[in-house]
């Protein structure tokens, strides 16, 4: 069974143990960990570690983002924008289940902007407080009704980047006409996890095979991929 992802955003230099807890919850309970993987930043290759359009990627593939904020912004980019915050609106333009956990009990402490970023959440999304770890509510995610099991068949192949190409894949393409059709960025994030993987599987092929780095080369889908399009196994 495919799982579809829980994306977790946090100031990656703060609240550590925090996001490792939410991680061991999801993979440590029967239920969860068949319909559900943990995404942390952690868990993408070194050479990945900084590039911020691959977490925007990832916020698109997710079922569900989990913001847990501190009392730092973290580092802002020339917009003055911080990741946590960029990936707390993609989760927001994409419509995608959004559960926050805020540190702390008294904002006068937090960084101006992570404040505002806080009662901005509060205003629209499930968004509980914690004084420590031991508080953290990581059982939330259990019962949010956008989540349960139910859901969860329906969610992941939406969700599953394969699935997302081959519904994107409509006629043949070339590899920048599909990555513009699912909206990344980063050519190498998708090549490892979308496009390589549904040819792996067995959902896409190519146009011209025997000279796979062909300048002519386009992707097509093959009866497994019309099939996942339509979600049908």
């Amino acid at each position: 069974m495919t799982t579809a992802t829980i994306f977790v955003s946090n100031v990656q230099k703060e609240l550590a143990e925090e996001r490792r807890v939410v991680k061991a919850f999801v993979e440590g309970d029967p239920l969860l960990r068949r319909f559900f993987t943990v995404f942390l930043f952690e868990d993408l290759p070194a050479a990945d570690a900084r590039t911020d359009a691959v977490y925007l990627d990832e916020v698109d593939c997710s079922a569900l983002y989990v913001g847990l904020f501190g009392s730092e912004n973290g580092f802002e980019d020339a917009e003055g924008v911080s990741p946590t915050e960029r990936e707390f609106n993609r989760a927001t333009e994409r419509s995608t289940p959004r559960l926050i956990f805020v540190k702390g009990t008294d904002d006068r402490a937090r960084h101006p902007k992570m404040a505002a970023l806080v009662h901005g959440a509060g205003n629209e999304l499930i968004r509980q407080r914690f004084r420590d770890i031991s508080e953290l509510p990581a059982a939330r995610v259990r019962r949010t009704p956008e989540v349960t099991p139910e859901v969860a068949p329906e969610v992941t192949p939406e969700v599953t980047p394969e699935v997302r190409l081959v519904r994107a894949l409509r006629r043949e393409m070339t590899r920048h006409e599909l990555r513009e059709a699912l909206r990344l960025r980063d050519d190498k994030h998708f090549r490892q996890a979308f496009l390589y993987p549904a040819i792996e599987a067995g959902l896409v092929e190519m146009t011209i095979p025997d000279k796979p780095r062909s300048s002519k080369q386009k992707y097509r889908r093959t009866a497994k991929g019309t099939a996942a399009a339509r979600g049908k196994k």
